[in-house]
């Protein structure tokens, strides 16, 4: 290789660094599990510790690779609030709960949530999932803080900045689910500039520049703004304007589909329906549901009662067929309030089946989320043949993947050739940072593979999806 790129991906809990060649193949990776802290009653991500992680593992990955450019990729919903350079405040996690009092005040000074979704494309999330109820709850809370404070930035800006000493802000992260940004003037929301937060962010960068050149082990590295990791793992797929639906699977299973218009409708702003902006600044309508935790949830359930771990079990279409075929079977939504498509569901497992071994109750799992995936991904198609790309956690989950492309009878459902594409679309960025060029010019080969549809009774499974979506539109 001429050069390598280091590419920091961290995750609500996993926290991954991966070592591009220039030619964006993957030649290393190390992973860390830092999870959240509380700090004086406050539900915090562990700056400290993440980065003390990054800064030990970019100077070991600098002594074994010629390190060029570093690009790091977060998830949202996540700001950092400085004084004088310095961190002011911890960095409050999204997942801390606040009083109800502060959100509907919130709602009462700007606006509606179906006024502030037709603006922003924001759903209402619950908890700190809209980094503009943050700023709000934050200036109430604590408005001493807030007065003291001259800067704020995202989490993939606030971690590049603390290694590299450069400061940005980028639309992928602005434009992601916060009520900060119109999504139809393309600009800073009246809500942000209500709270002054348009002048506390630095200046908008592209996210595949250079910010410039800082020093790791005497080495110069080329440092680029940061990324939303939904939007990473999109951007390889831009490139060629296909027409797909990118399913991008972790903690949180995305489903975004760029060919869509922005059209934010009311019957949407329950549904987890939310518009992004992509690395080039236009929207992008996506659908979610937080599958990765469900996941590992009821993985940890199988686990504890079978002392068995289920995740390297193999595919068995017999048991398939008896779960739809009994329709008495189901595991209902709700593990968090207020995301997904179905928010008046309370999690809950129905029948006796997942109790009784491990191969039925990890297939009925997978079968929930692979229903849940069709749900959220229908209400973006809407009828339309678009192929359907898996990236993530899930791309390497053989039974999801056969049960939503059985769901799916007329769309193609192919595993991604990169199973971690969050990690390379920030690869790219790095690469175009250190080269000076825009992302259409680099030439990626994105085949993957297509999966082959089950051999299910698909009147059976057409009535176990219609059971299943009435049980959980209705609560149960």
């Amino acid at each position: 290789m001429d050069y390598a790129i280091a590419v920091f991906d961290i995750g609500k809990t996993n926290k991954k660094l991966i070592v591009f060649t220039d030619d964006l193949k993957p030649v290393y990776e190390k992973s860390a599990r830092i999870g959240e802290i509380e700090v004086e009653g406050v539900l915090c991500d562990n700056a400290e510790a993440i980065l003390s992680w990054i800064t030990r593992e970019l100077k070991e990955a600098c002594k074994k690779y010629p390190i060029k450019s570093v690009s790091i990729t977060t998830y949202g919903a996540t700001v950092a609030y400085l004084k004088k350079g310095s961190l002011a405040f911890p960095i409050v996690s999204y997942n801390h709960q606040i009083d109800d009092q502060i959100r509907e005040g919130f709602y009462k000074e700007f606006g509606s949530p179906l006024d502030l979704y037709k603006i922003t494309g924001a759903p209402p999330y619950g908890r700190l999932i809209n980094a503009g109820i943050q700023l709000y709850w934050f200036k109430r809370s604590y408005p001493e803080k807030f007065a003291e404070i001259d800067e704020i930035m995202f989490l993939p800006q606030y971690l590049t900045y603390e290694i590299s000493g450069f400061r940005s802000c980028e639309v992928t992260s602005v434009g992601c689910h916060t009520y900060l940004y119109d999504l139809r003037k393309l600009d800073w929301s009246f809500i942000a500039e209500r709270l002054n937060a348009d002048e506390l962010f630095p200046s908008f960068a592209e996210v595949w520049s250079s910010l410039g050149e800082f020093e790791i082990n005497g080495l110069k590295v080329t440092a680029t703004p940061g990324i939303h990791d939904s939007n990473a793992s999109l951007l390889p797929f831009m490139l060629k304007g296909a027409d797909v639906v990118l399913a991008s699977t972790g903690t949180w299973c995305v489903f975004m589909y760029p060919a869509a218009e922005f059209d934010p409708r009311e019957e949407d702003l329950r549904r987890d329906v939310v518009y992004y902006l992509n690395a080039y600044g236009k929207p992008v309508k996506a659908s979610r549901f937080i599958g990765g935790y469900e996941h590992d949830h009821y993985s940890k359930i199988i686990q504890e009662k079978f002392n068995t771990d289920p995740k390297n079990m193999s595919l068995d279409t017999d048991v398939v067929n008896r779960i739809i075929k009994r329709k008495e079977d189901f595991i209902m939504p709700g593990l968090m309030e207020a995301v997904g498509q179905f928010q008046k569901s309370k999690p809950k497992i129905l029948g006796k089946s997942f109790y009784e071994n491990p191969v039925t109750a990890y297939h009925l799992l997978n079968l929930y989320l692979a229903l849940q995936s069709y749900v959220a991904i229908s209400l973006l198609l809407e009828g339309r043949s678009s192929d359907i790309i898996v990236q993530g956690g899930f791309a390497k989950n053989r039974i999801y993947l056969s049960l939503l492309s059985t769901l799916f009878q007329k769309n193609k459902v192919i595993k991604s050739a990169f199973p971690e594409t969050t990690s390379l679309g920030a690869a790219m960025c790095g690469k175009c940072a250190y080269e000076g060029v825009s992302p259409e010019r680099i030439a990626l080969d994105l085949r993957g593979e297509e999966i082959e549809k089950l051999e299910v009774d698909l009147d059976d499974l057409r009535e176990y999806l219609d059971l299943f979506v009435e049980k959980a539109s209705a609560g149960e």
